[in-house]
């Protein structure tokens, strides 16, 4: 019993003059934060607690920055604020027990900025000066842009850990600064989130973000004989003294890999009937009567069999004037 008893004895000696070993070493205490990784200029609660040291009786000291902040009996937390991006701030906790043992307890706040980008896997026509939207179960590319220091540093250099609707980990690895998630519903946002560390130093960050999900859309426009598509004008209706005239089909935020490899279904309609397409499914050419003046209703329906909610409708009328 007393060779136990010296032992003891000894581990605790240890304890009272050097800090963050022996008892510390054996995690007696442990620093929790709130929230779990703090940002740049916020409020944080930083908390103690321990199942092996009775902190109820023991004195606490707190230090931010070798700054004394508060002291006295079970003292277990204080709320400070971090500094701005690029700044440590170090706690410090001096733990004098009722049995007259000293422990030191240190955690080190580094907040990192994370930026998250997202582009979606979706189509738009060309010189299109709008983002590409996320639509019913499209793919999204989301990279994570972090910043440790004033200066951003090679992104594959972190470590990230990806997690999407909360639970779903998309992955973790060194390097793994972009990732691909796959959308939900139209009027479902999806939770994206990533955290990262720089490894061997003490800078973490995290960042959420939520991605909106959208219609697939479906817009005409005028495919002129000489000047080409009029994207500039969506077409609703028109008059025209023309003998033919084309509505070219444009269908928005439609899975890119979909579209590219054909599978969407074009379904026209003129005055309620079906007319099949002309050479391509986009376009449609109609005829005006001769001598005749003439109106037509036409209505397309476009949708992707491989992800069947992912449609769009579009409908215009078309008169050509009798000259």
């Amino acid at each position: 019993m007393k060779s136990i008893f010296y032992i003891l004895l000894s581990i605790l000696f240890l304890g009272t003059f050097v800090p963050n070993t022996a008892l510390a070493g054996f995690d007696l205490v442990n620093i929790t934060t709130s929230p779990k990784t703090p940002g740049a200029n916020e409020t944080v609660t930083v908390r103690i607690e321990s199942y092996a040291v009775n902190l109820n009786t023991a004195n606490l000291v707190w230090y931010v920055n070798k700054v004394p902040v508060k002291e006295g009996i079970a003292e277990k937390e204080i709320t400070l604020r971090t500094g701005d991006f690029g700044t440590k701030t170090t706690v410090d906790i001096v733990i004098f027990t009722a049995d007259g043992v000293k422990l030191n307890k240190q955690l080190i706040i580094a907040p990192a900025e994370v930026d998250l980008l997202w582009e979606a896997q979706t189509y738009t026509p060309p010189f299109y000066k709008g983002k590409a939207l996320a639509s019913y179960k499209s793919l999204v590319r989301v990279t994570a842009i972090p910043r440790f220091n004033a200066l951003t540093s090679n992104p594959k250099e972190f470590y990230y850990k990806w997690t999407y609707n909360r639970i779903q980990n998309v992955g973790e690895a060194l390097g793994k600064d972009s990732v691909v998630i796959p959308m939900g519903y139209a009027d479902s946002p999806v939770p994206v989130s990533v955290d990262v560390s720089l490894p061997g130093t003490d800078w973490k960050g995290i960042k959420n973000s939520s991605i909106e999900g959208t219609e697939a859309k479906l817009v005409f426009y005028h495919q002129a004989p000489l000047l080409g598509v009029e994207f500039n004008h969506a077409l609703t209706g028109t008059q025209t003294k023309e003998t033919e005239f084309t509505i070219y089909a444009v269908p928005y935020f439609f899975s890119l890999d979909n579209f590219a490899n054909g599978n969407l279904l074009y379904t026209w309609n003129v005055d309620r009937a079906y007319r099949a397409p002309d050479f391509d499914q986009q376009n449609l050419t109609l005829v005006k009567p001769s001598n005749t003046a003439a109106s037509y209703d036409v209505s397309l329906r476009v949708q992707n069999p491989k992800r069947i909610l992912q449609e769009g409708r579009a409908q215009a009328t078309i008169s050509f004037i009798a000259e």
